[in-house]
C-alpha cells in the first residue's frame, strides 16, 4: 500500500504519514490509532499497555506523591 493511499484511508496528509513512519513525536495518538486500525492491527493497542512496566511505575509513583501527607512548616526562628 502507498502512502498516499494509506494517508486517505486515515484521513491525514501524507507528510503527515511520513512523520509517523519516521518516528516524529509530534504525530498526534488518534493518527496513530487509525493507522494502526486501516492495518488492522488496532486489536494490538491493548496488548501495548499490558507490557508498559514503565508506564505503570511512573503512574504508581504520581500516585504515591498526590497521596502523600504534606511536610510540615520548617521551624526557624530569629534569636
Amino acid at each position: 500500500m502507498t502512502q498516499q493511499v494509506m494517508a486517505e484511508r486515515v484521513g491525514v496528509s501524507t507528510p503527515t504519514l511520513a512523520k509517523l513512519e519516521n518516528g516524529d513525536p509530534s504525530t498526534s495518538l488518534a493518527t496513530v490509532l487509525r493507522v494502526l486500525t486501516a492495518l488492522g492491527l488496532d486489536g494490538d493497542i491493548d496488548l501495548i499497555a499490558v507490557q508498559d512496566t514503565l508506564g505503570r511505575e511512573l503512574q504508581d509513583n504520581a500516585l504515591r506523591r498526590t497521596n502523600a501527607k504534606p511536610s510540615p512548616p520548617a521551624r526557624g526562628g530569629k534569636p
